[in-house]
């Protein structure tokens, strides 16, 4: 089985090095629209349509090296259009409980704790020191850094980022598409779209523009 890593930045460098102590891959691939064909660490690297050429999608699976969900989601959906299935990069020293639910192209970082009746969707980084509580819900696309900690029944909304060490209260609902700030302390719900910094966390605005939230 091959392994595309989309994404030659720092991101893909880690996981390049995770997935291949953890996994006896056929051949690791980076693939990086930005620049021409050619060799990035002694690995291939080529754009998307090359790669599509020459591996396909039945002996290939992708994961996705970047950090913004934004573009995580867009390469998400151009892979699969393609066919192409995700591979999940776990490394060994996590716990994971027997009656968590894992989807597709999820990364996890070392020493990550995810207890039980817990979902974490499609495409979701999870970062070294995870903690994630009892029956939480991670939506797909979304990059959670390292040592954040989720109480449990937290519900986390599609294409969120959380910054590190993020404290989160039990029963918090974070809304799609919003950024909390680094070392933030989340005591109470997040809306959809906006940009929450401070302890405890406020929303300073809404996302897509400057409009300043009232």
């Amino acid at each position: 089985m091959v392994l595309g890593i989309y994404g030659a930045g720092n991101l893909g460098r880690e996981i390049h090095e995770i997935a291949s102590q953890i996994a006896a891959w056929e051949e690791i691939v980076f693939i990086d629209d930005t620049v021409g064909p050619g060799m990035f660490r002694n690995i291939k690297k080529m754009p998307f349509g090359l790669f599509c050429q020459k591996y396909k999608a039945d002996n290939t699976k992708i994961v996705i090296a970047l950090g913004e969900p934004s573009y995580k989601i867009d390469l998400y959906n151009k892979c699969k259009g393609e066919g192409y299935e995700f591979a999940n990069i776990i490394y060994p020293l996590t716990w994971i409980s027997s009656s968590a639910k894992l989807g597709e192209g999820v990364i996890i970082y070392p020493h990550t704790f995810i207890s039980c009746n817990t979902v974490v969707e499609d495409n979701v980084f999870l970062g070294p020191g995870v903690m994630i509580g009892h029956d939480c819900m991670i939506h797909r696309n979304s990059q959670i850094s390292s040592g954040v900690a989720f109480g449990g029944n937290c519900v986390v909304g599609e294409g969120v980022y959380i910054g590190m060490n993020v404290p989160v209260k039990e029963k918090i609902k974070i809304g799609a598409n919003s950024v909390i700030g680094m070392g933030s302390v989340v005591s109470r719900d997040i809306p959809d779209n906006v940009i929450a910094l401070g302890n405890p966390a406020r929303v300073m605005k809404y996302k897509d523009d400057n409009k300043v939230f009232k």
